[in-house]
């Protein structure tokens, strides 16, 4: 080999590949919606139910905005978009025919391109559902009850104050009167009440603790 070709060799072998750079994507704060769904029961052609509250954040510290809109004309949102984080009230009608109605609520950050979709429920029945929360309070006194009722027969869980106790609830329920069982432990308090309306119960509580006690009952 010539003095020429070497020096060419050794310069080629000499030269070292330029390093790759790598660029970290930097993650796009993700939106999101509490609960994944929401669900209605009331009586057609009664009172609309209470509302129910969506929880709309951002992961992160993006103080972003939000829009929202409902496909079926029967919800209706308290706002249509606003700053990050907010509570959005969902509203239903019960202007149909008994049955059971299915709605989509999107809400979006278009400038991310990211959204999600909360499916909304509504069942119209022909009488007062007892389902769902309730919650009372008088006083010292507050009780919450979560209730399920199926042909009329009632159970479901909830708390009594004072004494902060957990409750088993069983009972009857044939509109507009219910009968409850609200057991904690050892402990018994009956519940009896009737229907003022849609929305709220007149009850009486005795036994565990109390004597004759009265309170009333809103739809949470």
């Amino acid at each position: 080999m010539t003095w020429r070709g070497m020096v060419i060799a050794l310069s080629i072998g000499a030269v070292v590949p330029a390093a790759c750079r790598e660029f970290t994507k930097v993650p796009v704060p993700e939106l999101v919606v509490s609960p994944a769904a929401l669900a209605f029961t009331a009586r057609a052609g009664g009172a609309h139910p209470p509302l129910k509250f969506l929880t709309i954040f951002q992961a992160g510290t993006d103080p972003g905005r939000w829009s929202g809109s409902a496909d079926a004309p029967w919800m209706n949102l308290l706002s249509s978009g606003d700053t990050l984080p907010f509570h959005l009230g969902v509203g239903v009608g019960t202007e149909m025919p008994v049955g059971t109605y299915g709605g989509i609520v999107t809400v979006r950050r278009r400038d991310i391109g990211d959204a999600r979709l909360i499916p909304v429920t509504l069942t119209l029945t022909t009488a007062t559902p007892l389902d769902g929360r309730w919650a009372g309070v008088r006083d010292t006194v507050l009780i919450t009850l979560v209730l399920k009722d199926s042909t009329g027969r009632v159970s479901g869980f909830g708390a009594l104050e004072p004494r902060d106790r957990a409750v088993a609830v069983s009972g009857t329920y044939a509109y507009p009167n219910l009968a409850l069982t609200l057991l904690s432990g050892r402990d018994t308090t009956r519940l009896t009440g009737s229907f003022v309306d849609d929305n709220t119960v007149t009850a009486t509580l005795t036994g565990g603790g109390y004597a004759i006690f009265a309170i009333t009952l809103n739809r949470q």
